[in-house]
C-alpha cells in the first residue's frame, strides 16, 4: 500500500504489516490458550524477555528523547521480570537472541519500537484473555508486562502514533524495520516456545 495524502505512516504501517503481525500472533495465541501452569507462562515470559531485552538496548542508542520526547517512560523488558519473580521463577540465565533486526538509525529504531509498543495494545486483551484462566491465577503483580501502561496505554499509543506520522518521507524504512522485527520475533518465538 504506498503512501497517498490520505494515508498515515501509522495507518501504513498497520496494512504493510499485518501479514507479519498476524503470523507471530498466531504462535502466541497458541502458547497462550494452553497455558496449564506457572511454569507454561513462566516460558512465554522467558521468550519476551530473550527477544524484548537485547532490542531495547540497541533501540535506546538511536532514539532519543528529541525524536521520541517520553522515551524512558516506555514499558520495557524489567516488567518481565518482576512478573517471573511474582511466580517465583528464576531470572538468571534467560536465554537472549542473538538474530535481531537490523537497527542503524533512529528511522529503525521507530520501526521496532513500533512493534514493541504496539505489544502494550495485545497485551492488554491477552491480560485479560490470562484472568480467565481456570488453570492459574493471575492478577496485577504477575502481569505487569502485559497489562503494558495500563490505563494509559491507548493514550501513550496514540502519541506514538503521532511521533510516527511525522515521518512520512521515511516510511518506506520504517515499515521494513517493522517488518523485520515481527518476522525475527516469529523466529524466536518458533525457537523458544
Amino acid at each position: 500500500m504506498p503512501l497517498t495524502m490520505s494515508t498515515s505512516v501509522a495507518e501504513l504501517l498497520k496494512g504493510e504489516t499485518l501479514y507479519a503481525h498476524k503470523k507471530s500472533e498466531r504462535i502466541l495465541t497458541q502458547k497462550l490458550i494452553s497455558i496449564k501452569s506457572y511454569q507454561d507462562y513462566a516460558s512465554i515470559l522467558k521468550m519476551f524477555y530473550g527477544y524484548f531485552h537485547p532490542i531495547e538496548a540497541i533501540v535506546k542508542k538511536y532514539l532519543k528523547k528529541d525524536v521520541l520526547k517520553d522515551i524512558d517512560e516506555r514499558r520495557n523488558s524489567l516488567f518481565i521480570l518482576h512478573d517471573l519473580e511474582a511466580i517465583n521463577y528464576s531470572t538468571e540465565e534467560i536465554p537472549l537472541c542473538v538474530d535481531l533486526p537490523k537497527i542503524n538509525s533512529s528511522l529503525e529504531a521507530l520501526g521496532t519500537m513500533y512493534v514493541l509498543e504496539g505489544s502494550t495494545l495485545g497485551g492488554r486483551v491477552i491480560s485479560k484473555m490470562l484472568m480467565k484462566n481456570t488453570s492459574v491465577v493471575f492478577g496485577d503483580a504477575n502481569l505487569n508486562f502485559f497489562n503494558g501502561y495500563k490505563v494509559d496505554t491507548g493514550s501513550k499509543w496514540a502519541h506514538f502514533l503521532s511521533v510516527i506520522d511525522q515521518y512520512e518521507k521515511s516510511a518506506a524504512i520504517i515499515v521494513e524495520a517493522a517488518n523485520e522485527t515481527f518476522n525475527c520475533l516469529t523466529k524466536w518465538m518458533e525457537r523458544s516456545l
